[in-house]
C-alpha cells in the first residue's frame, strides 16, 4: 500500500470476470477520480471450478490426475486474465494508469476480506448488487457479497459500493490506515521499552487491547494463521473462526520466554529496592516499603493469572495438534482413496481400450468381406453384360431372318387385308351413325326427364358447334386462356354478340367426362341468380359455354390479383349471405342437391361483385337411404383437402352438411383473410382469449366488432368436426340478413321470401333508371345496365362509366343474355 506521502496512490476496484458485468463499476471509478494521480488496481477474485469437463462430461477434481487439473486451471486462469485486460484497455483509453490483480478462492466474499486485509487497502470500489436490481433512491447494498465485505472487512479501509454507474452508499473508515512496512522479527530491547515499560506497574491488558496472555504467541512470526480442512485459528485475536480466507496483518509482540524474563527483572528490582531503603531514612523508607509492597502483591496475583493462561494456552495448542493430526489422517485416507480411483480408472481404460481393439479387428474383417463382395459383383455384372451382348446378337440374326419369312408372306396378304380391314371399316361407320343417332336420341330423353324433375325450369342451353368456339376464341388462342385446371382449360370468347367463358375438357382426363355430364345435368334444371349460367355446350369437344363474369373468382379477389383493390367488410358480408341463399336453393330441392367442391375458387363475381357459384362437376343429387337420411355414399371422397367435411373424408358419405361445413370455413376466411388450413382453430382461441380483433382482415376495413364476433360464431358453428353439431342454413338465414342489412348494402330478399312476397333482386335494376331491367347489356366497365339508359347516357356525351366516373376504354355494349334470362323466369314466377 501506498504511504499517504506519496504522489501515485491506489484504487482498489472488485471487478468480475466478464467485462460486460463490470463495465459500469470501472466506468464510475474513471469518472469520478483524477487520471493523473491516480493508479487503479483491477481486483478480482478467482474461484476454481471443481467439475472439469473431460471427455464430453464433467469429473470432479479429485478423481482427475494432477497433471490434468493443472491442464485446466492454468486454462481458467489465462482466460480469466484476458477478460481483464479488457478492464485494462478501458482505463488506457481514459488515460489512467492499471494493474491487475487476482487472487484465487473459495468464495468471493471471503477473498475481498482477505485482499483488504493483506494489502492493507484505503480505498476500495465494488458493487452493490446487480444491475438489474437497481432502483433510483437505492441507499444500500443488496448483494449478501456487499453486505459481508462491509461487516467484516478492515476498518481503516473505505468501501464505496456501486450499482448500474451510481454511487449507492460508503463504508467510512473509522481506524487510521495500518503500516505494513513494520518488520515481522522479534523487537530489540529498546523497541520493547517503548512499546511496554518494564516496572513493577505494568498491565498485561494494554496488549491488543486488552487480550490476556494466556493467548500471547510463544513467537513473534508471520501472522498468525493455521489452516485445517474447515478452520483457521487466528492466536493473535485469541479466537477460532471458520473463515479459510481469513488473514491478520504481523505485529511486534512479546513470546512467553520474554514474560518470564520480565518477571525474573522484576524480582531483582524488588532486592534493590530494599537494598535503597537501608541508606534512607525511616519514615520515607516506610512509605516505599509499603508502595513495594502493594507492587509485588499485584505481581504475584498478575504471576498466578499470566500461569493460567499459559495452561489454557498449552491446552489449545494441544487441540491444535490434535486438530493437524487428524487433518493429516483425512489427507491420508484421500489421497489413498484417489489412488484406488485411479488404478479404478487406468483399469477400465484398459478394458475399454480393449474392446476397441476387439471392434477395429471386426471392423477390418467386415470392410475385407464387403470388399470382397463388391469385387465379386464387379465380376458378375461383367458376365451379365457378357451375355446380354451375346443375347442381343443372336436375337438380331433371328430377326432379320423372320423379317425375310414375313416379307414373303406380306406380299401375298397385303392386298386381301387392305380389302377385309375396308370392308371393316366400312361396317364400323354404319354402326357408328346408328349408335350416335341412338345416343342423340337418348339425351333428348334424359333432357325431357331433367325439365320435368327440375323445379319447374327448362334448360335454357343449347348445342354450339366446335367451328364457332374456335371463331369465339381465335382458334383457342393463348392471349384469350384466362384460366386452367386439372379438368382443361377456361378461354374468354366473343360468341352470339355476347361475351362468354368457354370450359374446355382435357382429352386426357379420366373424371372429365361424368363430371361434364353432372354439370350439364345440374345446371340446365337450375336456375338462380347466384348459380352461374350455362348458356351452352359443345357435345363434340366436350365444352361449357357459360356467362362471363368479369371479377374472376373469389380466391382471386381475396389474394388482390391484378392488382385489386381489398374487397371491403360490406361487400364481404353481402356475399356470405349470397352463398347461404343459393345453399338454401340447391338444398331445398325435394331431392336436394350437394355442391361437393364448395370454395372460393368455385365462386365468381361479376361486374356488381354479385357472387355465383360454379363448376357442378363432382356435385351430387341426395337420395333418401333406409333410415330416412338423405345422404351419398362413395368409396373415394373428392374435393379440396382444406374446404372438406371431415365426416366425409372418413365415411364417404356426401350429406347437406357437408356444404355448411365448407360455407363455415368460407366464412371465416372472409373475416380474417388467413389460409384454410387450422383457421377455425384459430379464430377458437382468439375468442376465447378476448383478442378476435388482432385476427381480424384490417384490409376489409373497420369491421363493426358486433358483425365480426357473430360471423365469427356462425363460422365456427358451420364448421365443427362432428356433422350432427353444424346447424341447418335456413335456421341461420335470419341472422345471416340481419348482418347484411346491417352492413348498410342492397340486400335481396331471402330464399322464401322470394317465393311468398314480390321483392326484386338488387342486381335485377338497372343502376342509371333504378328498374327492372328488360334488355339488360354489359358497357366496358363490366357493369350491366338497361340497354335504352345506357345508350342514352353515351349519346348525351359522357364518356365516363356511370358507376365509377371512370374513363370507358370503348362504347360497345354486350347483351347480358343470361340475367335477362334470369330475369324473365323471376317475373314469370312472381305474375
Amino acid at each position: 500500500m501506498d504511504g499517504p506521502g506519496q504522489a501515485e496512490a491506489k484504487v482498489y476496484v472488485a471487478l468480475p470476470e466478464k467485462s460486460k458485468e463490470g463495465k459500469y463499476i470501472l466506468s464510475w471509478v474513471l469518472n469520478n477520480f483524477p487520471n493523473d494521480s491516480i493508479k487503479i488496481i483491477i481486483t478480482h477474485v478467482h474461484i476454481p471450478a471443481q467439475l472439469i469437463p473431460m471427455m464430453g462430461t464433467k469429473f470432479p477434481a479429485s478423481q482427475l490426475s494432477p497433471h490434468q487439473v493443472n491442464l485446466y486451471r492454468k486454462e481458467e486462469w489465462e482466460k480469466a486474465e484476458k477478460h481483464l485486460n479488457d478492464y485494462i484497455s478501458q482505463c488506457s483509453k481514459a488515460r489512467f494508469k492499471a494493474e491487475k490483480l487476482m487472487f484465487v478462492s473459495d468464495d468471493v466474499a471471503h477473498g475481498l476480506v482477505e485482499l483488504i486485509s493483506l494489502h492493507g487497502m484505503i480505498n476500495f470500489v465494488m458493487g452493490a448488487a446487480s444491475d438489474r436490481r437497481y432502483s433510483k433512491g437505492m441507499t444500500e447494498v443488496k448483494s449478501n457479497t456487499a453486505k459481508f465485505v462491509m461487516e467484516k472487512a478492515d476498518p481503516s479501509c473505505q468501501i464505496s459500493f456501486i450499482c448500474k454507474g451510481h454511487l449507492v452508499c460508503t463504508r467510512e473508515a473509522i481506524l487510521p490506515p495500518r503500516n505494513l512496512s513494520q518488520s515481522a522479527s522479534m523487537p530489540t530491547e529498546t523497541n520493547r521499552q517503548n512499546v511496554f515499560p518494564r516496572n513493577s506497574s505494568f498491565d498485561v491488558s494494554n496488549l491488543r487491547g486488552g487480550m490476556s496472555p494466556g493467548f500471547l504467541p510463544r513467537s513473534p512470526i508471520r501472522p498468525s494463521r493455521l489452516h485445517s480442512d474447515n478452520y483457521s485459528i487466528d492466536f493473535s485475536e485469541g479466537t477460532m473462526r471458520s473463515d479459510t480466507a481469513s488473514s491478520i496483518a504481523s505485529e511486534d509482540v512479546y513470546s512467553h520466554s520474554d514474560l518470564l524474563s520480565m518477571n525474573r527483572d522484576d524480582d531483582l528490582e524488588v532486592r534493590s529496592l530494599e537494598s535503597l531503603g537501608s541508606t534512607r531514612e525511616q519514615g520515607t523508607l516506610a512509605d516505599v516499603c509499603v508502595k513495594l509492597q502493594a507492587a509485588l502483591a499485584d505481581a504475584a496475583k498478575y504471576r498466578v493469572q499470566l500461569n493460567e493462561e499459559i495452561c489454557k494456552r498449552e491446552k489449545a495448542e494441544m487441540d491444535l495438534a490434535s486438530v493437524i493430526q487428524k487433518e493429516d489422517e483425512t489427507k491420508s485416507a484421500l489421497i489413498k482413496e484417489k489412488q484406488e480411483m485411479e488404478f479404478l480408472h487406468k483399469h477400465e481404460i484398459e478394458m475399454i481400450q480393449r474392446q476397441l481393439d476387439l471392434l477395429q479387428e471386426e471392423h477390418k474383417k467386415v470392410q475385407e468381406e464387403r470388399d470382397n463382395a463388391v469385387k465379386e459383383e464387379i465380376l458378375h455384372k461383367q458376365e451379365i453384360k457378357i451375355v446380354q451382348n451375346r443375347l442381343y446378337l443372336l436375337q438380331e440374326e433371328y430377326n432379320k431372318l423372320q423379317e425375310r419369312d414375313n416379307a414373303v408372306k406380306e406380299e401375298v396378304l397385303h392386298k386381301q387385308e387392305i380389302n377385309i380391314v375396308q370392308s371393316r371399316l366400312d361396317l364400323l361407320l354404319v354402326e357408328y351413325t346408328k349408335l350416335k343417332e341412338e345416343r342423340d336420341k337418348a339425351v333428348e330423353e334424359a333432357e325431357e326427364l331433367r325439365g320435368s324433375a327440375g323445379h319447374g325450369s327448362h334448360a335454357t342451353f343449347s348445342e354450339i358447334s366446335l367451328l364457332e368456339l374456335e371463331q369465339a376464341t381465335e382458334n383457342f388462342s393463348k392471349k384469350h386462356k384466362i384460366g386452367e385446371g386439372g379438368f382443361g382449360s377456361v378461354y374468354k370468347g366473343f360468341l352470339r354478340n355476347t361475351m362468354v367463358a368457354i370450359k374446355m375438357l382435357h382429352p386426357q382426363s379420366l373424371q372429365g367426362k361424368p363430371e361434364f355430364e353432372q354439370e350439364v345435368a345440374v345446371l340446365s334444371t337450375m336456375r338462380h341468380p347466384n348459380l352461374v349460367t350455362l348458356i351452352g355446350i359443345c357435345s363434340e369437344k366436350s365444352a361449357l359455354i357459360y356467362e362471363y363474369l368479369p371479377n374472376g373468382s373469389l380466391e382471386d379477389r381475396l389474394a388482390c390479383q391484378g392488382g385489386t383493390p381489398p374487397l371491403t367488410w360490406q361487400v364481404r358480408t353481402r356475399i356470405i349471405g349470397e352463398i347461404c341463399r343459393a345453399l338454401l336453393f340447391l338444398h331445398s330441392n325435394p331431392n336436394p342437391i350437394v355442391h361437393g367442391d364448395l370454395k372460393p375458387a368455385n365462386i365468381l363475381l361479376d361486374g356488381n361483385l354479385v357472387c355465383k357459384l360454379s363448376d357442378f362437376g363432382i356435385s351430387r343429387l341426395l337420395m333418401e337411404t333406409n333410415s330416412n337420411t338423405l345422404v351419398y355414399r362413395t368409396e373415394y371422397p373428392r374435393g379440396t383437402f382444406a374446404y372438406m367435411d371431415p365426416e366425409f373424408l372418413t365415411s364417404g358419405e356426401l350429406t347437406v352438411k357437408s356444404d355448411v361445413y365448407s360455407f363455415g370455413i368460407i366464412i371465416l376466411r372472409l373475416l380474417t383473410g388467413n389460409p384454410p388450413i387450422n383457421i377455425a382453430a384459430d379464430v377458437e382461441d382468439a375468442i376465447e382469449t378476448h383478442s378476435l380483433h388482432l385476427i381480424i382482415d384490417e384490409s376489409a376495413g373497420e369491421w363493426p366488432f358486433v358483425q365480426a364476433e357473430k360471423l365469427a360464431n356462425l363460422g365456427l358453428r358451420c364448421a365443427q368436426m362432428r356433422r350432427r353439431k353444424r346447424p341447418d342454413l335456413e335456421s341461420e338465414w335470419k341472422l345471416v340478413e340481419g348482418l347484411m342489412q346491417a352492413s348498410s348494402l342492397s340486400v335481396s330478399p331471402s330464399f322464401k321470401s322470394q317465393l311468398d312476397e314480390k321483392s326484386t333482386p338488387s342486381y335485377f335494376m338497372c343502376p342509371i333508371s333504378q328498374e327492372v331491367m328488360k334488355n339488360p347489356h354489359v358497357a366496358a366497365d363490366g357493369y350491366t345496365y338497361e340497354a335504352e339508359a345506357i345508350k342514352g347516357w353515351l349519346d348525351g356525351g359522357h364518356k365516363t362509366s356511370p358507376m365509377t366516373n371512370l374513363p370507358l376504354p370503348h362504347q360497345e355494349l354486350t347483351p347480358n343474355y343470361a340475367l335477362r334470362s334470369a330475369i324473365q323466369e323471376w317475373l314469370v314466377k312472381h305474375s
